[in-house]
């Protein structure tokens, strides 16, 4: 049987193994440099653009042809921006010194707060007393409109007064002429009175009146359409009437009629 030379097998494999690493180290080596070879090869080729795009970008921007702006001339505002703030009396005393331009300024700000304050107070004023008339108004309104219900209804009220005392009258007239009626019914018989005469000629009429007259009767001419008529009376009763007529035979012949 072939006897193996396990030993010498080994020794061959160690070899190897470092030969193995040593190729490793050589590869990487090699991709390192080529990997900084490209870095450089990259940075290199690079390097003109980016010194084309800077003188692009520093290319001089020609000049404006418009006018420069005006720089405003108020020295108070500079004096502002470098005023301190006072910490004591004499500091106080240094930033109340102001320019003449400056006391100026603060007397045409001060005139114009208090034209506006006037404005404002008298604006304030006339809104008040529109405020106040219209109230007034309103007042009067519902004071009239009181007063003239009031003397409405007392006028209604004389209207109806009047109206009761008109038919009180009328009343009493209504009841005295009862009443006269009554008694004259009482007395026997009503009033009665003589007719003289009827005449279409009114002289002859009055002239008949005088002469009953002269004998003390109350005689008088009474027209109706185109008579005048001689009466007298009324005398009263029946009686009384007679008599009457009795006086008046002297002149002429009279009737007894009622009244």
């Amino acid at each position: 049987m072939v006897q193996r030379d396990y030993a010498a097998r080994g020794g061959r494999r160690k070899k190897t193994t470092g030969l193995n690493k040593k190729l490793l180290i050589a590869v990487a080596a090699m991709v390192v440099l080529a990997f900084a070879a490209g870095l450089y090869f990259i940075k290199n080729s690079s390097q003109p653009v980016v010194e084309q795009n800077l003188q692009v970008e520093t290319k001089p921007q020609p000049k404006s042809q418009l006018p420069s702006r005006p720089e405003e001339v108020w020295s108070y505002i500079k004096e502002l921006e470098s005023r301190t703030v006072p910490t004591d009396a004499v500091q106080t005393e240094k930033v109340i010194q102001l320019s003449e331009k400056q006391k100026e300024e603060l007397k045409k700000l001060a005139e114009q707060e208090r034209q506006a304050e006037l404005e404002r107070t008298k604006k304030s004023e006339q809104e008040t007393i529109a405020d106040k008339t219209v109230d007034e108004q309103t007042s009067s309104a519902v004071v009239s409109a009181v007063n003239d219900e009031a003397a409405l209804k007392a006028e209604q009220q004389a209207l109806e007064k009047r109206k009761k005392e008109e038919e009180r009258k009328k009343a009493e007239a209504v009841k005295v002429a009862e009443t006269k009626k009554a008694d004259t019914a009482k007395s026997g018989g009503g009033s009665y009175g003589l007719q003289c005469g009827a005449f279409k000629n009114r002289a002859q009429a009055e002239s008949l009146q005088a002469r009953l007259a002269m004998t003390g009767l109350n005689a008088r001419v009474n027209t109706s359409a185109d008579w005048n008529r001689v009466v007298i009376g009324p005398v009263g009763d029946r009686a009384a009437a007679a008599a009457a007529q009795k006086q008046a035979s002297s002149i002429t012949n009279c009737v007894i009629i009622g009244m």
